[in-house]
């Protein structure tokens, strides 16, 4: 687990009894069998073993960080204005892109890694891929701070939420907007797609969760319970459920797939369906925390729920 503190830094912890260790020097590197079994075993030093590591290089607050997916690197973006790519292996900071002019309020890597995306306050997000220093692609269309930003399963189209009230999708390939969503009353804070693709969470500071279907562009749900801003939205392993947490002090599960199974697209001839509202329906559980906002909510995949937020001691 990887999260941004305000100090600048960026501390990794393990969630498994296994500690996190360093690689071995250089010298001791070249001391190895490299065609052994556990040569992945061999060549981290166990003097170095603890329950978390810090990394040090931002020159500002840290707001959002992202593994790739073989957990080899980590992404973080800051409030200095820059992007950068950790080793999970040394702990260490391999390069920082600079192309955003201000505070870079989110990052996140590809589903097959090697490319990612950032977003800022220049209102506009970002295609990178690791080994180049100047960004691939920019997105520019938004007209406020771009929040939020992720890349659709199949990698070839990147979505984004804005503070100007509007979510935009993205073809990785021309650069070009190709479906603009609105409905949102406040900015939008957090995106997530479901694992196949189809269907897309939205929230913000309006207080709601906002369901859609992304082949035609519709509105399907509005999931009304949280009291505050909404900072985190994320799908089950099968898309069935969503889970969200905020400022209300709360993480909420909801009946996603009773929206989508509602929702039937044969026969609409081009309209837009009604928009599936309510409560009692469709959530399934609210478990308040105490004082502690939620900012990231993440299914495991075994299906766990794992939610983190800010601890706030209480006198």
């Amino acid at each position: 687990m990887a999260c941004g503190f305000s100090d600048s830094c960026v501390r990794v912890w393990s969630v498994t009894p296994k500690k996190l260790r360093n690689m071995k020097a250089a010298k001791q590197l070249d001391a190895i069998d490299k065609e052994a079994e556990d040569v992945l075993e061999r060549i981290m030093d166990e003097r170095t073993a603890s329950e978390y590591k810090t990394m040090l290089g931002h020159s500002g607050p840290v707001y959002s960080t992202s593994f790739s997916p073989d957990k080899s690197f980590v992404l973080s973006s800051s409030e200095d204005g820059t992007v950068r790519l950790w080793s999970t292996y040394t702990y260490t900071n391999l390069v920082c892109y600079k192309g955003h002019n201000y505070p870079v309020w989110d990052s996140c890597f590809g589903p097959y890694g090697h490319y990612f995306a950032s977003a800022g306050a220049d209102r506009m997000a970002r295609l990178w891929a690791t080994e180049y220093h100047q960004p691939l692609r920019l997105f520019a269309g938004h007209f406020s701070d771009v929040d939020s930003v992720r890349f659709h399963p199949n990698s070839n189209y990147v979505v984004t939420g804005s503070s100007d009230r509007t979510i935009r999708l993205w073809d990785v390939t021309d650069g070009k907007c190709v479906r603009i969503l609105t409905g949102h009353k406040g900015s939008i804070l957090s995106l997530a797609f479901s694992p196949d693709g189809h269907y897309l969470a939205s929230a913000g500071t309006d207080n709601k969760v906002l369901l859609w279907e992304m082949r035609h562009g519709y509105l399907l749900g509005e999931l009304k319970g949280h009291t505050d801003s909404v900072y985190t939205v994320s799908f089950s392993r099968d898309g069935n459920i969503l889970a969200s947490g905020g400022a209300d002090y709360s993480v909420k599960l909801w009946d996603a797939q009773k929206v989508f199974k509602d929702s039937s697209f044969d026969d609409l001839a081009g309209a837009q369906p009604s928009v599936i509202s309510g409560t009692d329906e469709l959530l399934l559980g609210s478990y308040p925390t105490k004082t502690t906002s939620v900012h990231h909510v993440h299914f495991t995949r075994r299906n766990l729920l794992l939610a983190a937020g800010p601890y706030t001691a209480t006198s």
